[in-house]
């Protein structure tokens, strides 16, 4: 990994933006930057990364639960994480896209290797990264003033987290179209209506409670077959999902490597303050 980005982790690693405590035998994963609600930080990724794999190798724990403090669940990538781009060099350019690539290649892995259930309880916005990366969970549950938006391609950065291998799978052609290319919103009912959520609640307090009676009740269960038949059950498309994550790293790297990068984020931030 670069050293550029390996300083910027390192400053970034802070607790307090994620929270962790184990309630019975299920981790419970808090992201809790409401003030920025909850965006990622990249020190956030790394840390996210290592909690789901500590818990994944931690036979004490059978579940991980992901849930977040504020109004929204999550705003996708903080894009501060760009601030150092504007002062490299062509060189040094290249080798911080080299070392974010292979950070997130390494942050992926963790979620497409995974072998424990993983549950994600949203309200509010879910925008950017978060949004195809839940496509990966094994159940989501959304309260009804939920919304799923993915606006990376709406700033010139490329389709992320699968989603070129699970939205067309999840949504068809026509409407994947129209959420990565033309930036349209998935509200809680169509994420229920089309399976990538299951559940809906009308506040997010009955929907973490609910989210935490049904680990309890996988708790009792034989965690041996709950693994292998999600092994199994991933096995048909590992290799797709595999192969689509690779070649969408290697858009990004392509897109982070060059000189429009910073621009293209400008110039959607100019949008977006047009809008308001």
């Amino acid at each position: 990994m670069s050293q550029i980005i390996q300083e910027i982790i390192q400053k970034q690693k802070i607790k307090e933006h994620i929270l962790t405590e184990v309630v019975g035998h299920t981790l419970e994963i808090t992201f809790n930057r409401p003030e920025f609600h909850n965006a990622f930080t990249v020190g956030m990724y790394v840390m996210f990364q290592e909690y789901v794999l500590q818990a994944d190798k931690d036979q004490n724990i059978y579940l991980i639960l992901v849930k977040s403090n504020g109004k929204s669940f999550s705003s996708g990538n903080d894009l501060r994480n760009f601030d150092a781009w504007p002062g490299l060099n062509d060189e040094d350019r290249k080798q911080a896209s080299l070392g974010l690539t292979n950070m997130l290649r390494d942050f992926t892995s963790s979620f497409l290797n995974l072998t424990k259930p993983i549950i994600a309880c949203c309200q509010g916005g879910v925008i950017g990264f978060i949004f195809p990366l839940l496509s990966l969970f094994d159940q989501v549950y959304v309260t009804e003033d939920a919304y799923f938006f993915a606006p990376m391609l709406l700033f010139g950065q490329g389709v992320e987290m699968f989603s070129s291998y699970t939205f067309p799978r999840l949504f068809g052609q026509g409407k994947t179209f129209s959420l990565l290319f033309r930036g349209q919103k998935l509200s809680a009912k169509e994420a229920l209506h089309f399976g990538y959520a299951q559940e809906i609640f009308k506040t997010q307090d009955e929907m973490i409670k609910k989210a935490r009676q049904i680990c309890q009740q996988l708790e009792q269960q034989d965690q041996s077959a709950i693994i292998h038949g999600k092994k199994l059950i991933k096995r048909a498309i590992y290799d797709q999902l595999k192969t689509s994550n690779e070649q969408e790293l290697l858009n990004l790297h392509r897109i982070w490597s060059g000189d429009k990068l910073v621009e293209n984020v400008y110039n959607y931030m100019q949008r977006l303050k047009a809008k308001l």
